[in-house]
């Protein structure tokens, strides 16, 4: 283990079409971080839906913790195809995927954009000057509008209501 392990999160979220079983779903996701290069650690956390209560649609929730960081995928049988997340702190190559994918008859329906998150500089939690410099903004850092989304709802925002969230 480095000091640099867990400095930056590298995320993709991909949507996949095709029905599985709950076995099929689980071998997949193994296969899937197997093919980017990630190792499984424990068993998978799954949940089934809808629950005992009659809540959530059809499908499962697995968790899978890596030594990398962790996999989850999110299934829905209504649809024909679940969401799956990957976040490692080492970089991964998505096109990776394309083989597991057809060994399971999957297809990539929607394939998110690559981010990369970062803890080796901490940003201002007020906001403001998230983007310090040009090499920030190149290197995965964007500059936020202080107004919009991402800052409405923080803790030091006037607005916060911790009752409401």
């Amino acid at each position: 283990m480095t000091d640099d392990l867990g400095k930056r999160m590298y995320a993709q979220n991909i949507v996949l079409r095709g029905r599985l079983s709950d076995h099929n779903w689980r071998e997949f996701l193994i296969r899937a971080v197997k093919a980017i290069g990630m190792t499984p650690s424990g068993e998978p956390a799954v949940w089934r839906y809808p629950t005992e209560a009659g809540k959530g649609g059809n499908g499962i929730t697995i968790c899978q913790p890596l030594t990398e960081s962790f996999a989850v995928l999110d299934t829905w049988s209504d649809h024909d195809g679940a969401y799956l997340h990957l976040a490692s702190c080492i970089a991964f190559n998505v096109a990776a995927l394309v083989e597991p994918a057809r060994e399971f008859c999957l297809a990539a329906d929607f394939i998110g954009k690559a981010e990369m998150l970062r803890l080796d500089r901490i940003p201002d939690v007020t906001g403001y000057d998230w983007a310090r410099s040009e090499r920030d903004r190149r290197d995965g850092y964007y500059e936020v509008d202080v107004e919009g989304p991402m800052h409405a709802g923080a803790p030091s925002d006037p607005r916060f209501d911790p009752i409401k969230g």
